[in-house]
């Protein structure tokens, strides 16, 4: 009697068993599975948020002039913007530049010519004249009063304005192209670069 009691039971953990094995086998909702997702490629930023490509960004270009006035000084001639404004102009700043006479006619100490398209401007302080192109489509173009400081100063001030490296003494006369206005000796500049500092105090202010 014994005997049967135990095989009984025995019988019956088992039937206990398969079962619940029969259940975790064949309910679907009783076994949570779990599934490694792919990485994603590398999802596309909105226009908005891209980084700006370097060349987006606009050249400076700087024309220029040093006019020696006497006793250390320079009278400076200044045209500056992006340069596709100054490209489009730099004709108009050679045939004023050219124009220039120091001394000027009549007894002046200089005198210049204001070229076809271009008009003199509201007066500034520490500027001679200011032109401004008639059509409003460029910079101003302007001629200063004289000012002292060496040559490099004032070209390495102009370079900064651009967001170019400053010069050395021994890199000046590479930087500097020699022009004649009739009997007088001056120095044409032409700097580009990314744009940096402003041009400080009047009348190198833009």
């Amino acid at each position: 009697m014994l005997s049967t009691i135990r095989s009984l039971a025995h019988t019956g953990w088992l039937a206990v068993v398969f079962a619940c094995l029969f259940s975790v086998g064949c309910s679907g909702t009783d076994v949570v599975t779990t599934k490694s997702e792919a990485p994603k490629p590398d999802e596309k930023k909105p226009d908005d948020q891209k980084t700006p490509a370097t060349g987006d960004a606009k050249e400076t270009r700087l024309l220029g002039a040093l006019i020696p006035a006497g006793d250390d000084t320079n009278y400076f001639v200044k045209f500056v913007g992006p340069s596709d404004k100054i490209d489009a102009n730099e004709k108009d700043f050679d045939a004023f530049l050219n124009s220039i006479r120091v001394p000027g006619e009549g007894g002046k100490p200089i005198s210049w010519t204001v070229p076809a398209g271009w008009k003199e401007g509201p007066a500034r302080q520490m500027r001679l004249i200011t032109l401004q192109k008639i059509d409003g489509s460029s910079r101003d173009l302007y001629l200063s009063d004289p000012f002292g400081g060496t040559a490099l100063m004032n070209v390495n001030r102009w370079l900064g304005e651009v967001g170019a490296k400053s010069a050395t003494e021994a890199e000046l006369p590479g930087l500097l192209k020699e022009v004649k206005l009739g009997t007088t000796k001056a120095y044409r500049v032409d700097f580009r670069g990314p744009g940096g500092k402003g041009g400080g105090m009047p009348p190198f202010a833009k």
